[in-house]
């Protein structure tokens, strides 16, 4: 058996100088032409040519929400000042609706400790526990026991009198009515 040499085939010089000349053009063509765009001097503007300008415009680096501390006070200022500290800092989720909106959905009592889950206006459950901050009146859950939920609430009146009210919030049995 004979072996056949092949011959050289003529397509790959062709297709290297295809290869060459496009690369000689992207080298010489395109520095020209960001010469061309690049013409202007530093000290010429367009009226075309967008240029940011940070004055009056919020720093896009800077935290949307500040944290501002306060000084250290007495503790007669800190109790007259809790009021105006708590307008100005956001509410956490239990904090947000009057204590009556609450449904009562499950209590979980093991020994002394108790727990009750709580569902809010807006469909979202939460767990209380005892001293579990609750309502818009500053509430706090006092007792959990088998069938309802006891909280205190300090409630202000239009004279600014304060007074306490007991908030029960009461377990329904087969999501019928307490």
């Amino acid at each position: 058996m004979k072996k056949r040499m092949k011959k050289p085939i003529k397509r790959k010089r062709s297709h290297q100088l295809k290869w060459g000349a496009a690369v000689l053009t992207v080298l010489f063509v395109l520095p020209l032409t960001t010469m061309v765009y690049c013409a202007d001097g530093p000290g010429e503007l367009d009226s075309e040519t967008y240029r940011y300008d940070p004055e009056g415009k919020p720093d896009p680096f800077k935290p949307f929400i500040e944290i501002v501390k306060k000084n250290k006070k007495t503790q007669k200022a800190k109790k007259t000042d809790k009021d105006e500290e708590s307008v100005s800092m956001p509410l956490p989720p239990l904090q947000r609706f009057g204590t009556e909106e609450f449904r009562l959905i499950g209590i979980v009592l093991s020994g002394a400790k108790g727990f009750a889950m709580v569902e809010t206006p807006e469909g979202k459950c939460y767990i209380l526990r005892k001293n579990t901050r609750i309502g818009v009146n500053g509430g706090r859950v006092i007792k959990i026991l088998s069938d309802n939920v006891v909280v205190l609430e300090k409630i202000k009146d239009f004279e600014g009198n304060t007074s306490t009210e007991r908030v029960i919030l009461t377990l329904r049995k087969n999501g019928g009515t307490p």
